[in-house]
């Protein structure tokens, strides 16, 4: 059987096995989705290229003892959390000026005194946000989510919600808006 086609519990199996080819599985077929993640979050190339590389080594730590239901959510999450490291480490030595997160656009909506990014780590928000988000349309969640979580450029959340961006940027004005109202009624500070 080729690496590329092994079902994810297949290459959980053979990672709990400390068998290597299944980390050469994990990045065929999901090296494309990873660069692209760390790509929304990090501008420079090496950067991403560095994310991604530290994300496959972390992932041969944690599996074992970790078994994740959804390899991809997993990995997907370490490239992510590592980029958003690497962001606050480019931002906190002013690296990049022009870098941007669109994290940076719920920051009114979210509890008061945190960075956006110190937002993410607590687990009663995430709690409450994503009560919220069950709330709402199914268009709504996956565009929060593709802006917000995986940090595409408004322009492809759009896109890919079949929106202008101009349609999207409201919907996600109205979005952030409304999360503000129900973390305050949930008995955040905001």
């Amino acid at each position: 059987m080729e690496d590329e086609s092994w079902a994810d519990e297949e290459i959980v199996e053979q990672l709990f096995q400390r068998q290597e080819a299944a980390l050469q599985a994990v990045k065929r077929k999901y090296e494309r989705l990873c660069r692209q993640v760390a790509g929304n979050v990090l501008a420079l190339p090496e950067d991403v290229s560095e994310c991604v590389n530290d994300a496959y080594f972390t992932l041969w730590r944690l599996i074992p003892p970790q078994w994740p239901d959804k390899l991809p959510a997993f990995l997907l999450k370490l490239v992510r959390n590592l980029a958003l490291k690497r962001y606050a480490y480019n931002a906190a030595q002013k690296r990049d000026p022009n870098l941007r997160l669109p994290l940076d656009e719920l920051a009114e909506a979210l509890p008061g005194g945190l960075q956006p990014e110190e937002v993410l780590g607590r687990k009663d928000l995430a709690v409450a946000v994503n009560a919220f988000l069950r709330g709402q349309s199914r268009l709504n969640r996956q565009l929060f989510l593709r802006r917000y979580w995986y940090f595409e450029p408004l322009k492809e959340a759009a896109e890919q919600a079949g929106l202008s961006a101009g349609a999207a940027a409201a919907r996600l004005c109205r979005m952030r808006a409304g999360l503000r109202d129900y973390l305050q009624k949930e008995g955040f500070e905001i």
